[in-house]
């Protein structure tokens, strides 16, 4: 790594005064710089890039109508529309209808059009919409039992465990089965240590509403279980000299371990649990030559804070934590190194004066078009890995797209949306150095 102070250090050599003094310092949104927004109506002109390809199969046409005609059973003892004098709780209504119409506007029109992950998310999403909508009906009705829409949690639960013993499989290279696997054992690990850990067994007592959303969550993990079993076959059949990938990736898993826990050191003052302590963004730079809550401020606050609520909550190996799904284990680490990397970077640019406020709209479409060619650029690369990167690239376009589409942004909603962009470039510029390393660890 590049620090040149730890915190500790920093804090000595200004005396502290830097930090005691923010409060006094002047806010950066009392006196903005002026923003010309010429340009701006033709920003989303270029399309995002598509998602990337992590296994080079699709899926079939038979087993997409199966996914299909399940949402379809799911939803067949609802009436349409289910009226007023049918249901007179307008919220149970609300939430049926609403779910209703959610899990088909998840359906995709043509198998084709999608990559096969995504294909099996949106499958999952509409399955759980599905799930609600009947679930939420069955319970408010006489028409079903809600217990009987889904298998029950422990059964679930096994089913979780049996599939996760056989992974990760075997590969063609390391590298590729941890995006394929590392893909597959996330549902698993969102399932272990989230979904399956809270009350998810429907019982008479509970409201309705809730009720409805833990038939969907039930539904949800059949879904990609399904849908993981699946695309491992599919995986499988593309394999041309098989070889396995469990010890290859244990072993980088825990050189990760380490970079995680020199990362600790530079951010931590003494010894802490990371786990439970978001550091200060100051430890990112050493000056501070902008105005508080300057766009660059808030962006490297939003970051900090986003990246360490995922080690918390993912399989990052952090803490001595020990994997249980080796795969998904890497990539999430990996994805914890890149990000921490893109802060020190925006911290670089703080310490040089950047205060992320772009002065006109074309500023808005180069940092867009900045962006979308960075993630295109992991998406079509041959290591697999840098792919996987990309998918979780695509989802951070979601909010600047949806404040650009508005038509009364604001000043600062734009630049907000400006920032996104940055991030995006940020971001994707510390993938590769991050995407290097590790294939190199695993031989790839």
């Amino acid at each position: 790594m590049s620090r040149r102070l730890t915190r500790r250090q920093t804090i000595a050599a200004v005396g502290g005064g830097m930090f005691a003094g923010c409060l006094g310092e002047p806010q950066f949104w009392d006196d903005p710089p002026s923003f010309d927004t010429a340009g701006l109506d033709t920003v989303l002109d270029e399309l995002l890039p598509d998602r990337s390809q992590l296994i080079p199969a699709a899926f079939e046409s038979a087993v997409a109508a199966q996914f299909v005609d399940r949402v379809e059973r799911l939803l067949d003892p609802i009436p349409d529309p289910v009226s007023e004098s049918t249901l007179p709780n307008s919220a149970f209504r609300k939430q049926i209808t609403t779910e209703r119409r959610a899990a088909r506007e998840q359906l995709p029109t043509t198998h084709a059009d999608h990559p096969p992950f995504e294909f099996a998310e949106r499958f999952a999403a509409a399955r759980y919409h599905a799930a609600v909508a009947v679930g939420t009906w069955a319970v408010v009705t006489t028409d079903g039992d809600p217990a009987a829409i889904t298998d029950g949690t422990e059964t679930i639960r096994s089913r979780v465990n049996q599939f996760g013993d056989t992974l990760p499989g075997i590969a063609t290279c390391p590298a590729g089965g941890a995006a394929v696997y590392g893909s597959i054992e996330r549902w698993l690990d969102v399932a272990e240590r989230r979904t399956l850990t809270g009350s998810t067994t429907v019982r008479d007592e509970d409201d309705p509403l809730r009720a409805g959303r833990t038939v969907g969550q039930l539904e949800r993990i059949q879904s990609q279980i399904e849908a993981g079993q699946y695309l491992q076959a599919r995986y499988l059949e593309t394999v041309d000299e098989p070889q396995p990938i469990d010890a290859a990736l244990h072993t980088e898993v825990e050189t990760l371990a380490d970079d995680v826990e020199a990362w600790k050191q530079e951010l931590y003052d003494r010894e802490e649990d990371i786990l439970f302590r978001v550091p200060d963004t100051e430890v990112f730079f050493d000056t501070q030559p902008v105005d508080e809550n300057a766009p660059s401020l808030r962006l490297l606050s939003r970051a900090v804070r986003r990246t360490f609520e995922d080690i918390r909550f993912d399989p990052v190996v952090v803490e001595g934590y020990e994997p249980s799904h080796p795969a998904t284990a890497l990539c999430r680490t990996m994805l914890a190194l890149a990000r921490l990397s893109a802060c020190e970077k925006l911290g670089t640019l703080i310490e040089a004066g950047e205060d992320l406020f772009p002065p006109d709209g074309a500023t808005v479409d180069v940092a867009r078009q900045e962006a979308i060619d960075s993630v295109a650029n992991a998406a079509a690369a041959d290591n697999p890995l840098r792919r996987w990167f990309a998918t979780q690239m695509l989802p951070l376009f979601e909010k600047p797209e949806e404040i650009l589409a508005a038509a009364s942004a604001t000043t600062r909603e734009i630049v907000e949306a400006y920032t996104a962009y940055r991030w995006i470039q940020l971001f994707a510029s510390e993938t590769e150095a991050v995407v290097s390393t590790v294939s190199d660890g695993l031989g790839a």
